[in-house]
């Protein structure tokens, strides 16, 4: 299976050499009509033209003079060309030119010294296999012929889808060495037609056509770009010279070719000029077998050179300018080349097997390296298990320690509070709601055990409730209270009598909130008693240690002195109330 890659399009590159006046043409005393200059050729004007109303000036590519060597004219003319071979494109080099204007002098030298570059370079690519081969074949006459077969047998032309036009039965030599090339290329010579003219002595009456095929494959095969087989063919064709049948006085056999070069010539020159204007209209490729098997290196898949060569004779000029044309309409001619891979299927599976086992040596390798990595994480995971484990036994150990303690203290305080409820045995109680009961702040212990002082008079004229300040200041006041009510009622009798006239309704208000005060001092030593109760409830939530023995003590005290004072309170109204 062939394939292309890498197009690259560029133009033919053109050549012209010009050469000297051969011994015959000086035997006429003809004169040098044309000067090279550069990559330009220049005719002189100042001699009689042929065509005044073409150009005097052809610029090409390359120009060649009369000094310039064969080695010249390959070393910049063709051999960037012919070596694109060995990289997998096809090429051609062909000599173009009337007859004796040194075609074929200038082909053989090419040849030979693209051979010799190409088997160098061969021997410096050490990594890449080469092989190659022959073949060669002449058209004369408009028929196909093996030079390298002693039949003369005319070869059919077929078409390929693939490799295009081919020549069917044509022999191939797979070359051996470089000396094996030249014993082909010395046999393609002498089976080569060759005549004599007017013009020249050992013109050749027909086009041939060298072809060698060269196939290279990698050694080692590193990938898909590799695994193919780079094929190419450069062709190197010495084309027969145009001729004018009045020049060449050729007669017979020799008019009779002259007629089919002359034929194939125009075909070719019309191909040329019609592929530099364009691929838009219809390329006469068929008209001739030349431009048939050419068909690819004129146009197509290939990288072209051509070398156009001249006489500078005057009698020469018209064929010279014919030539010059071909040469000009040539370097405007674009081909298109690309490198050319064969994948065949043993190629293939030498590169699959070779791929394969590439790829089990890596797995190998990975494989080893990650067994490694993973006993390294192993590692690695069972250290981090240990170090979170102890973590783990660690915090569980801690969490127990603070429930064993949060025990123990609730523990403690139900223990602290049953024995605190046993000594004291005081059921709590609610005071009856009354607007006119003396309120008693629970702020602090001060504040609960005393009640506000209010005169007698104050207390029986305006009708306020008494305000107690404490339990003692109250024993003390019950005490007195009675002598100095007594005394206050027989000192000022009159003030009383008046008080009592003019103030009727203030005195019975007085009675019922002293008779409501009469009625309530077991209420109020309730509250009292309540309110103590409170308190200690509220000091042993603070943690304030007390005297279970003292507290009880203290509480029966302030009862007896409570009920003493209740009565002397209680004996002192009573009396007043009577002596209203």
């Amino acid at each position: 299976m062939a394939t292309e890659e890498h197009a690259n399009e560029e133009k033919i590159l053109v050549s012209v050499r010009v050469r000297p006046l051969n011994d015959k043409e000086k035997a006429k005393n003809e004169v040098s009509d044309w000067k090279c200059f550069h990559n330009t050729v220049m005719y002189n004007t100042n001699s009689q033209a042929d065509r005044p109303s073409s150009p005097s000036a052809y610029a090409f590519d390359r120009v060649f003079g009369k000094d310039s060597s064969t080695k010249q004219v390959y070393e910049e003319g063709a051999k960037e060309v012919a070596l694109s071979v060995v990289s997998g494109i096809n090429s051609t080099i062909f000599a173009y030119g009337q007859t004796s204007s040194g075609k074929t002098y200038t082909m053989n030298g090419v040849t030979e010294f693209a051979v010799s570059d190409i088997y160098d370079h061969m021997e410096r690519q050490s990594d890449r296999e080469f092989v190659l081969k022959f073949s060669a074949m002449e058209i004369y006459n408009e028929a196909v012929r093996d030079l390298l077969s002693s039949e003369n047998a005319q070869l059919r032309l077929l078409d390929d889808p693939e490799k295009g036009t081919v020549v069917e039965k044509l022999s191939e030599e797979v070359l051996r060495d470089r000396n094996h090339l030249e014993e082909l290329l010395s046999t393609c010579a002498a089976q080569r037609k060759i005549g004599e003219t007017s013009l020249n002595e050992t013109s050749s009456r027909s086009h041939q056509i060298l072809r060698l095929t060269i196939e290279s494959t990698a050694k080692q095969l590193d990938g898909l770009q590799s695994s193919g087989t780079l094929a190419a063919t450069v062709n190197f064709v010495d084309l027969a010279g145009s001729e004018r049948v009045a020049q060449a006085l050729s007669a017979g056999a020799r008019l009779k070719e002259g007629c089919h070069i002359n034929k194939s010539l125009l075909t070719l020159g019309t191909v040329i000029r019609k592929l530099s204007k364009g691929r838009n209209g219809h390329i006469p490729y068929r008209d001739s077998k030349l431009t048939r098997i050419l068909q690819n290196s004129l146009g197509g898949n290939a990288r072209t050179a051509i070398i156009c060569t001249m006489s500078p004779a005057r009698s020469h000029v018209e064929q010279s300018k014919n030539t010059l044309f071909f040469a000009s309409c040539a370097k405007e001619v674009t081909t298109n080349a690309k490198v050319n891979v064969v994948r065949s299927d043993k190629a293939l599976v030498k590169q699959l097997q070779q791929q394969l086992a590439k790829m089990e040596n890596a797995l190998k390798s990975l494989e080893t390296n990650s067994m490694k990595e993973k006993e390294l994480l192993l590692q690695q995971m069972d250290k981090e298990i240990k170090e979170l484990t102890k973590q783990r036994d660690l915090a569980q150990c801690r969490v127990q320690n603070l429930l064993e303690s949060v025990e123990e203290g609730r523990s403690g305080i139900d223990e602290n509070s049953g024995l605190e409820s046993s000594d004291i045995n005081v059921t709590p109680c609610n005071p009856p709601d009354n607007t006119d009961r003396p309120s008693f702040s629970s702020n602090s212990s001060k504040h609960i055990r005393r009640l506000s002082e209010i005169s007698d008079e104050i207390f029986l004229m305006d009708g306020i409730d008494p305000n107690i300040e404490g339990w003692q200041d109250i024993a003390e006041r019950s005490q007195a209270e009675p002598k100095y009510i007594a005394q206050s009622f027989h000192a000022e009798p009159g003030n009383n009598a008046r008080r009592s006239h003019v103030e009727p309704q203030g005195i019975a208000q007085s009675k019922d909130i002293a008779q409501e005060h009469l009625t309530e001092p077991e209420a109020v030593c309730k509250e009292i008693r309540c309110i103590d109760q409170r308190e200690e409830s509220s000091m042993d939530k603070n943690k304030v240690p007390m005297d279970d023995d003292a507290g009880s003590l203290s509480l029966q005290k302030e009862d007896a002195e409570l009920r003493n004072a209740s009565e002397e309170y209680e004996e002192d109204n009573t009396g007043f109330a009577k002596d209203d």
